[in-house]
Order: structure tokens, then sequence, then C-alpha cells
């Protein structure tokens, strides 16, 4: 219903009309409308350090076949998974915008790689891309940068999509992944690292690195430069939860 009435809001803008959602009985109805049909806001898990480690670290480096003759090689899938994780949970890129990133989008900088959003929830039209940053890590083999590189580099891939699938035959195909798809490969990853993937999603990546951020004390305008929220309200319902154990007098009833 909400796009339905953006919908129709852009549509008076662009011709110059006066906006109907705005009026004062549409208001009144709409707002009766969200009271009767409320839904509850089901949330994906934080997925951050430690436990987004153990599953970066369960994802394969080396493949190895059953036919001798053939030596072990990269194993490009856990190379990819180990860069989707990690660069995921870095750049809290949504699943749409890490399907949709291009080689054409990564750039090197001294401190790491800078990525250029070109179009986001908030920049549907694409007027000025959106900027993130992925900065080295300091472990070098739990590093974004380095993960990255290496998927990158074992795959061949020079151009085009960066993240991609992977045949059975261990070769990089070259479409992008589906949004959906990279959902179902951080919901394997967790399940290969031995725990239950039922409250994760991809976006698990996004709502970890918020969380994460905010537990180490970074501010929430610090935050929203990488997540590109334009609100910081929006921030508040990704830390909620962990804020709600905080000196809680719940937690010391001794049940």
């Amino acid at each position: 219903m909400s796009r339905r009435l953006s919908a129709i809001k852009f549509a008076h803008s662009v011709h110059d009309l006066p906006d109907p959602t705005t009026n004062a009985r549409v208001l009144a109805v709409w707002e009766g409308i969200r009271r009767t049909h409320t839904t509850p806001l089901e949330q994906a898990a934080p997925l951050m350090p430690p436990l987004l480690l153990d599953v970066v670290d369960a994802c394969p480096v080396t493949r190895t076949w059953a036919t001798p003759s053939r030596p072990p090689e990269p194993n490009l899938a856990g190379l990819r998974d180990r860069a989707l994780l990690l660069v995921g949970f870095v750049t809290a890129l949504r699943r749409s915008e890490l399907a949709a990133l291009d080689i054409a989008h990564v750039n090197d900088h001294p401190n790491g790689l800078v990525v250029s959003i070109a179009r986001s929830k908030t920049n549907q039209i694409g007027e000025r891309a959106e900027l993130v940053v992925i900065p080295h890590g300091a472990h070098p083999g739990r590093s974004p940068v380095t993960a990255l590189r290496s998927w990158l580099a074992a795959a061949d891939i020079t151009d085009g999509p960066v993240f991609r699938p992977v045949s059975k035959g261990n070769r990089p195909l070259s479409r992008r992944l589906h949004p959906e798809s990279v959902n179902t490969l951080v919901q394997n990853a967790i399940a290969r690292a031995g725990i239950d993937p039922g409250p994760y999603s991809a976006h698990s990546l996004r709502a970890g690195f918020v969380t994460h951020a905010h537990l180490r004390g970074a501010s929430d305008r610090a935050i929203a430069h990488q997540t590109r929220h334009r609100s910081l309200a929006t921030l508040g319902t990704y830390v909620r939860i962990h804020q709600a154990w905080d000196d809680n007098a719940a937690t010391q009833l001794g049940l």
C-alpha cells in the first residue's frame, strides 16, 4: 500500500499536480488502515563476529577430486562465499546491491577499496553514485579486501559481475547471482558452520554491521555513512533488541 501511495505521489509530481496523498482525509484513512492491519515485524538475526568469522572459516578454499589425475584446485564456490560474506558485512550492502555489483564499481584505494553504488533502495534513479568503503582487515586471512581479490583472481574475473554462480565443475559462469541466490548462499554457509540458518538471511550481514558497529562504539552518523540510511532513526530497529538486555532488571530476578 505504501508503495502505491509513493507511486501516486510521484506521478502527480511529474505532471506538476497537487499531491493527493497529503490530503488530511487520505492521511486519516491511511493511518486507520495501518492500525487495523498491523503485522509483526520480522527481522533477520544479525550475523557478526565472532559468529561471522566461524561461518567464513567454514567456507572451503581448496577442492579435491575423486579422479587421482586431477590435482586439487581452488574451491571457487568457497572463495566466492568468503568474499560475499566479508564484503557483504563490511559494506552493509543489500542483497540486490551485492548481486548488481560489477568490477567497474570497485576501485583501489590506499586504505582498501571504494565501491560505487549506482542505484539503491534510496536512490532508484541513480542521480549520483553512493560510495562505501572496504578497509583492509587486521588479519589477512579474514580481510574482506584479500577475500575479494582472492575470489576474483582464482575465477579470472576482470570485468562484468563480481559475484557469479559456480558450476559443478568448479568453473565461474558469466551471469551474475540473483538476489535470492545471495540469500541462499548466506544461509548455506551458515548451515555449513553447523549453525541453524533459520533466523538468518542475506540481510543478516547488513544488520550485523549496524549492530556490531554500534556495540563497538561507532556513532549513528558514522554507521549511516556506510549503510546510507537517510534517517538515523531507522538504525534503531537493528540495535533495539541488544539494548533491551542492557541493565535490565528482568535479568536479575534469579529465576
